[in-house]
């Protein structure tokens, strides 16, 4: 299975038509972060220039009135697999959490201009933000009922990892 990376034309490159993935609210945030950090990481696409993973990259380069990418070509994938690989580069991601003392110090003194992100910690004090369940409801656990086992789970509308 070869796999290179190439200068592509936008216009070369299609998004996947059945995409369950909705982008368009991160397309903004995206875009800002090319505009501050460059474009780094490239979109990834099959033989034929059908998407991969990238999809919102690519649509922020569109907006951004670029006119190619950096795109990596990954040639020799199944159907299957390619249907695959699209769901889980994004549903894997979503099973990462944040360690967040380390994140505190890693945003320290960072501007992030109009960039709104929630880190889910407290930005003035770099401590954790009282746990809120969905609709701001605080969040009562009760570790003792887990034995001596750590206790988390994960907001199921954000996606923040509440731990013991």
């Amino acid at each position: 299975m070869e796999m290179q990376l190439v200068i592509m034309k936008l216009s070369e490159i299609r998004p996947y038509e059945r995409n369950p993935r909705r982008n368009d609210p991160a397309v903004g945030s995206v875009m800002e972060s090319i505009q501050q950090c460059t474009y780094v990481a490239p979109i990834v696409v099959d033989e034929d220039g059908v998407i991969l993973a990238g999809h919102t990259r690519y649509q922020a380069l569109k907006k951004l009135k670029r006119k190619e990418a950096e795109v990596i070509v990954k040639a020799g994938l199944s159907e299957e697999q390619k249907r695959k690989y699209r769901l889980l580069d994004n549903k894997t991601a979503e099973l990462a959490g944040w360690d967040l003392d380390l994140l505190a110090g890693e945003l320290e003194g960072l501007d992030f201009g109009s960039l709104e992100l929630d880190w889910g910690i407290g930005i003035d004090e770099g401590e954790p933000e009282a746990d809120t369940g969905v609709g701001g409801e605080n969040v009562e656990y009760a570790p003792e009922a887990f034995g001596d086992e750590k206790f988390s789970c994960q907001c199921p509308k954000c996606g923040f990892w509440f731990n013991d």
